[in-house]
C-alpha cells in the first residue's frame, strides 16, 4: 500500500512538473511574439509614427471615417491578440523553428514576386517591404494551430473536399494573374502555387489548414487593403477590393499550406 501511494505521489509530481514546464514554454512563446512585434515597431518606428499621426487626424475629423478607423483598430488588435494567445497554446519548438525559417523565406519570395510583378503594391513602395515578412511565419503558425483544433473537433475531411478547395484556390490565382500571361515570372509563381497545393499533399489532412488559411487571410487582407497598407492592381475596378482580397485569400493560404507540409517533411 505504501509503495502504491509512493507511485501515485511520484506520478502526481511528474504531472505537476510537466505542467510547469508547459507553462514556462507558453510564457516564453508569448514573450518572443511580443518581442517580435516590439522589434518590428522599433525598427520601423517611422512607419508606426506616421500611422499613428494619420489615425489621430482621421479620428479628429469624425464622421464615417472615424468609424472605419475604429473598426480597423479593433480588427488589427484582434489579429495580434489572436496570434499572441493561440500560438503559445501548442508550442513545439523544433517544428515551429522549421516553420519560422521556411515561412519567412517563402513569404519574402512571395512578396518579392507579387510586388515586382505588379499584382499588389505597398504604400511604402518597397518591393518587397521587409517589415511584412514576419507576418508570414506568425500567420502559418496561427493557421496550423486553428486547423489542428478544427481537425480534432470535426475529423479529417474527405479527400475530394481538399481537391475542390485546392482547385478553386489555383483557379483564382491563375485568373488574377491573367494580364501577365505572357510573363515567365507569372508562370513561375503559378507553378510554385501548384506545387504548394499538390506536391505530396495529404488531401484528407490538409483540407483544414487550407480552409482555415482562407478565413485568416480574409481578415488580414481586409484590414490591410481597407486602411491602404497595400492595394491590389484591381483596386480601382468594379468590386476591386473584394477581388483583391479573394486573390490574397487563395494565394496566401496556398503558400502557407505548402510551408507547413515542408516543415512536417523536414521534421519527419
Amino acid at each position: 500500500m505504501a509503495r502504491r501511494r509512493d507511485e501515485r505521489g511520484g506520478d502526481r509530481a511528474l504531472d505537476a512538473g510537466a505542467r510547469v514546464s508547459d507553462e514556462r514554454l507558453r510564457f516564453a512563446y508569448a514573450i518572443a511574439i511580443g518581442a517580435l512585434f516590439a522589434g518590428v515597431a522599433l525598427w520601423r518606428h517611422d512607419l508606426v509614427l506616421g500611422a499613428a499621426q494619420a489615425t489621430a487626424a482621421t479620428l479628429a475629423r469624425g464622421g464615417a471615417e472615424r468609424g472605419r478607423v475604429l473598426a480597423e483598430i479593433v480588427l488589427f488588435a484582434g489579429i495580434l491578440i489572436g496570434a499572441w494567445k493561440t500560438i503559445p497554446a501548442a508550442a513545439n519548438p523544433a517544428h515551429d523553428l522549421a516553420v519560422l525559417v521556411i515561412a519567412s523565406a517563402a513569404g519574402f519570395a512571395a512578396e518579392a514576386w507579387g510586388t515586382r510583378l505588379g499584382l499588389w503594391t505597398y504604400y511604402t513602395w518597397e518591393r518587397p517591404p521587409l517589415w511584412i515578412v514576419p507576418a508570414w511565419p506568425l500567420g502559418a503558425a496561427l493557421v496550423e494551430r486553428v486547423a489542428a483544433r478544427a481537425r480534432e473537433r470535426f475529423g479529417p475531411a474527405p479527400a475530394g473536399a481538399y481537391r475542390v478547395a485546392a482547385a478553386a484556390a489555383f483557379s483564382i490565382c491563375a485568373a488574377f494573374c491573367a494580364p501577365w500571361r505572357a510573363s515567365p515570372a507569372a508562370w513561375a509563381g503559378l507553378a510554385a502555387v501548384a506545387a504548394a497545393l499538390w506536391a505530396g499533399a495529404d488531401a484528407r489532412e490538409e483540407f483544414w489548414p487550407l480552409v482555415v488559411g482562407f478565413g485568416a487571410i480574409v481578415f488580414a487582407d481586409g484590414w490591410g487593403t481597407t486602411n491602404g497598407c497595400w492595394s491590389y492592381y484591381v483596386a480601382a475596378r468594379p468590386f476591386g477590393l473584394a477581388r483583391g482580397v479573394i486573390f490574397g485569400m487563395a494565394f496566401d493560404a496556398a503558400v502557407v499550406v505548402g510551408c507547413l507540409r515542408l516543415a512536417r517533411r523536414l521534421r519527419a
